[in-house]
């Protein structure tokens, strides 16, 4: 534990850990390393003005402040949605309600089969079916298409 007695953390160390974290923020799904890169930048910012604070110090306020700032963050963005004009993004599935499709294989104990741009999309239905018939898709459960016969 030697070395820890000789670890120095300057400013320029936090910043370099902010910018670790943007590229995890980005590389990464969730929202979380954008608030702890915050709080890195402003321990970096408290390190500039203080540069005599031990590092036991500016890893609590590192912690202290990622905790916070992750706790605000997600409350804001929860009360705070980001709105957008695609109803169905990320949700390809919900793209095809409405539309006709033919079936690619014979409905087989009320699944079946349909050819989706370069995809072949599973279809649940409580009907018989045959390959070459039209359905109409008419809601999704999850990755399965619920269709009904045209």
């Amino acid at each position: 534990m030697d070395f820890m007695n000789e670890l120095t953390l300057n400013h320029w160390t936090w910043f370099v850990i902010a910018l670790v974290l943007l590229v995890l923020e980005i590389a990464l799904p969730g929202v979380v390393f954008l608030w702890m890169a915050m709080a890195s930048v402003i321990v970096g910012g408290v390190v500039f003005f203080a540069p005599d604070l031990g590092w036991e110090g500016q890893l609590i306020i590192f912690a202290v402040l990622s905790i916070i700032s992750v706790y605000v963050g997600r409350t804001f963005l929860r009360r705070n949605p980001i709105e957008t004009d695609d109803q169905n993004l990320n949700q390809r599935g919900r793209s095809f309600v409405g539309q006709t499709y033919k079936l690619i294989a014979d409905m087989d104990n009320g699944r079946g089969k349909v050819r989706i741009g370069d995809t072949n999309w599973t279809v649940e239905g409580d009907f018989d079916g045959l390959a070459g018939d039209k359905v109409k898709v008419v809601d999704v459960d999850v990755t399965y298409l619920i269709v009904e016969p045209v």
